[in-house]
C-alpha cells in the first residue's frame, strides 16, 4: 500500500502535488503530528514512559496505558479526535503511556518472563512514585492487555484496577490466528534461532492475510471518497500507524507463542513467570473487560473468560461494535469507548485517592 512503500515525501506547498488526485497528494505529503503534550519521566534502553502534561496532579487514580509490543504507542494518542491520552487527561486523570521503542539485535534475548520482572515492574513502580504513592490502573490494549492481565496476576499488590481492551485469555478461541500458530505448523524457537527478532513485515503480513481483501477495499473506499478532506485525514492517520510496525524481540515472541497460543497456559492456570505463578484468580482489584464484537484477532469468546477466571468481586464485561482496531480508531465508536471507561472509573469509590 502507498503508505508502506518508501515514497519520497513532498511538502504540502510543492507545486508537483497539483498534478495528482487528492488521495495520491495526501500519500505523498502526509506527516504525522504529535497530539497530546507529554514529557518523559523514565527511560531505559529503548523504552520511554511518557506522562501527559495536564493535569499535573489529580485526586483521581493514575492511569497507565500499555500498548502492544509490536505496534507504535501512538495508537493510544492517534489524533485530536481519537486520543485516549487526551480524552482521559481532559477527564481529570494523570495519564502515563508506555512507548516500548524499537527492538534491535541486543533485545533478541529478552524473554517473556523478563518483560514482567524487569521493565514492567520498574514502570509500575515509577508511576506509583510519581503519583505520590498511589497505585495505577493498568489499561492495556491488545497484547498490552494480555501483559496487563498477567502482570496483575503476579503482582496484584501493585495494581489498583485493570482495564483489558481486546485481550485474549483463552487462546484456543483465537480463530485463524490460533490455527496458524499450532505446533504442527510453527516452531517459534526454530524461527527465532534462524532470524533473531521477528521482523515487522512478517507480523504485519500475518495480520493482513487474515482478511486479505480488506486491504484492497479500504483503499478503494478512500479513492471513491477522496474529495472528503476529513475522511482522507482519518484514513492516513490510521494507515500510517497500521504500517508503522516494529520488530518483536525474538526471545519474548517465542515464549509468547509457545506458552499462550500453543499451550494456553494462562487459561489453564499453568503459566509461570520466573518464580511467579500467573493465576488470574489472584486478580482481586476492579476489572473492566472490553471486547469488540467483530474482532477477528481477539474474538469475544477468547477475551470474555477473563470475567470468570479473576478473583475480583467487581468485574464488568462490556461489548462494543467494531473490530480490533476500529474499537479504538473509529470516530463513530471512540466517544462511546471514552464514556464507558470514564464512567466505570468514576463509579468506583475504591479507585478514588
Amino acid at each position: 500500500m502507498l503508505t508502506s512503500l518508501e515514497m519520497p515525501k513532498l511538502s504540502e506547498d510543492n507545486p508537483l502535488l497539483q498534478y495528482y488526485p487528492p488521495l495520491v497528494r495526501k500519500a505523498l505529503s502526509y506527516e504525522r503530528q504529535a497530539v497530546t503534550p507529554m514529557h518523559p519521566i523514565y527511560q531505559e534502553n529503548k523504552l520511554t514512559l511518557w506522562k501527559t502534561n495536564s493535569p499535573e496532579t489529580s485526586k483521581k487514580v493514575p492511569l497507565l496505558l500499555i500498548p502492544a509490543l509490536i505496534n507504535r504507542h501512538y495508537i493510544l494518542d492517534l489524533s485530536e479526535k481519537n486520543s485516549l491520552c487526551k480524552a482521559l487527561s481532559e477527564a481529570g486523570y494523570e495519564v502515563y503511556l508506555v512507548d516500548w521503542g524499537t527492538a534491535t539485535e541486543e533485545d533478541r534475548w529478552m524473554t517473556f518472563a523478563d518483560l514482567f520482572t524487569g521493565p514492567m515492574r520498574r514502570i509500575v513502580r515509577k508511576v506509583t512514585r510519581d503519583a505520590g504513592g498511589r497505585k495505577p490502573v493498568l489499561f492495556g490494549y491488545c497484547l498490552g492487555g494480555i501483559i496487563s492481565n498477567i502482570y496483575t496476576s503476579i503482582f496484584p499488590q501493585d495494581v489498583a484496577g485493570l482495564i483489558a481492551l481486546t485481550a485474549p485469555v483463552d487462546f484456543s478461541q483465537t480463530g485463524i490466528m490460533g490455527l496458524w500458530t499450532q505446533q504442527k505448523y510453527l516452531d517459534p524457537y526454530q524461527l527465532v534461532d534462524a532470524i533473531g527478532n521477528v521482523p515487522p513485515d512478517l507480523v504485519q503480513n500475518g495480520f493482513t492475510s487474515l482478511r486479505p481483501a480488506q486491504a484492497v477495499r479500504k483503499w478503494q473506499n478512500a479513492w471513491e471518497k477522496q474529495d472528503n478532506d476529513d475522511l482522507l485525514d482519518s484514513f492516513f492517520i490510521l494507515e500510517e500507524w497500521v504500517n508503522d510496525n516494529i520488530p518483536f524481540p525474538g526471545g519474548t515472541w517465542q515464549d509468547y507463542i509457545h506458552w499462550l497460543y500453543q499451550d494456553n497456559r494462562l487459561f489453564k492456570d499453568e503459566l509461570w513467570i520466573g518464580k511467579h505463578h500467573a493465576l488470574l484468580k489472584n486478580v482481586t482489584c476492579p476489572v473492566l473487560n472490553i471486547v469488540a464484537d467483530n474482532d477477528h484477532i481477539a474474538p469475544p469468546e477468547a477475551c470474555l473468560p477473563l470475567n470468570d477466571k479473576v478473583g475480583s468481586e467487581d468485574v464488568t464485561a462490556a461489548h462494543m461494535p467494531g473490530g480490533h482496531v476500529g474499537i479504538i480508531a473509529s470516530s463513530r465508536l471512540f466517544g462511546k469507548l471514552v464514556t464507558l471507561v470514564v464512567e466505570w472509573l468514576d463509579g468506583r469509590p475504591s479507585l478514588l485517592a
